[in-house]
């Protein structure tokens, strides 16, 4: 709900569930990693997890940049459980880039979890690394479910005046997202460049205009899942602040 500065405050429930979501997300993923590391027994194998994480990483980034243009896009920050833990962030980021760099870590990775839950749940319950096949599918899931846990602390770095060396060092070879290059998401009109992983998929996306046409799509399906409706969120030109450059 909104304070009377009109400013959201997260529930009083949310720490207790996003921190169960952390600890339940991390032992899925030590599972899922062993496993994947114990059947990664021959030269050929490790290449095709090689390839797994690769493919887990490029999906990463195109699922954060779903989920950032979703949230961006439809429902409101009262909208029930997905409006404090998802729409809430990202709505405050546009209005406020440096609200980010002052979340703690469950405010900043909780919600990342709690969606990521499932995905891995299932692919522990339910299959193993033994075959090739699934060795790919468990080492996609495991590498994509890290990249994307991750995803949150990689974008409040690109918005971060001072990040840390380490994460400079990655950004500037690409690995993660780049403050320069998620700088044309806050430019007028705020409708490209939604990934945030790496940012390894935007320019494809943007280039295929991917998301406008999605939303097109669903318009015409007149689809509605809200009161207000399928309404996508305009920031007026100028409105919001830049992203603080770096000293040197």
């Amino acid at each position: 709900m909104a304070n009377i500065d009109g400013q959201f405050t997260r529930p009083r429930w949310a720490p207790v569930l996003e921190g169960s979501a952390v600890a339940a997300f991390f032992v899925l993923a030590s599972s899922l990693l062993v496993g994947v590391a114990r059947a990664a027994d021959t030269p050929e194998r490790i290449a095709l997890l090689l390839a797994a994480a690769l493919a887990g990483y490029l999906a990463a980034d195109f699922l954060s940049g779903c989920a950032h243009w979703f949230c961006d896009t439809f429902f409101d920050e009262q909208t029930p459980l997905l409006g404090p833990l998802l729409i809430a962030p990202f709505r405050e980021h546009h209005h406020d880039p440096l609200a980010i760099t002052r979340h703690g870590f469950l405010e900043l990775n909780g919600n990342s979890a709690l969606v990521l839950l499932p995905v891995l749940a299932a692919t522990w319950l339910w299959s193993s690394p033994a075959g090739s096949a699934a060795l790919f599918l468990h080492g996609m899931v495991t590498a994509g479910g890290l990249a994307l846990f991750a995803t949150n602390q990689f974008h409040r770095w690109a918005h971060e005046p001072q990040p840390p060396a380490v994460a400079r060092w990655l950004q500037q070879r690409g690995w993660i997202l780049a403050p320069e290059q998620h700088a044309r998401h806050h430019r007028p009109p705020h409708a490209g460049a939604y990934c945030i992983t790496a940012g390894w998929m935007n320019a494809p996306l943007d280039r295929l205009r991917f998301f406008p046409r999605c939303e097109r799509m669903l318009r015409a399906l007149r689809s509605r899942v809200s009161g207000t409706g399928f309404q996508p969120v305009h920031v007026p030109d100028g409105t919001l602040p830049k992203i603080p450059k770096r000293a040197g």
